[in-house]
């Protein structure tokens, strides 16, 4: 059923169309399906960088916990893993110190001393 008989381009491909529904900006379902993957696909593209340097601390982190809720470990030990310790997803102030907690999803670590840091699972 179309609409006034408007004839309406499509948001994506730019073709013409005679709209079914008021509110339509795309010529067909592939089309807005098209769009949105286009926009999804760049949008992880450009986090990408950063994305995959947290998926690899967070991989570093549970290794390195093995199971257990929390761990001591020293700083030479994650850089040689591959941390990096300028990305992490969120930060909250210790409990139990005046100390920073820098979290990876939901695992955070702690710099306890100049060399060692306390892992802990959230």
């Amino acid at each position: 059923m179309a609409i006034n008989n408007e004839i309406r381009t499509c948001y994506y491909s730019g073709e013409s169309f005679i709209p079914t529904r008021q509110n339509q900006i795309f010529a067909s379902k592939e089309n807005r399906i098209l769009f949105h993957n286009q926009i999804n696909n760049q949008l992880r593209k450009r986090l990408s960088f950063i994305n995959k340097q947290l998926l690899l601390n967070f991989r570093i982190l549970i290794d390195v916990l093995d199971g257990e809720n929390e761990t001591i470990v020293h700083k030479q030990f994650l850089l040689g893993k591959g941390f990096s310790f300028s990305v992490f997803t969120h930060l909250s102030v210790s409990k139990y110190s005046n100390n920073y907690c820098y979290s990876v999803y939901e695992v955070s670590y702690e710099r306890i001393d100049d060399d060692n840091y306390k892992i802990k699972k959230i």
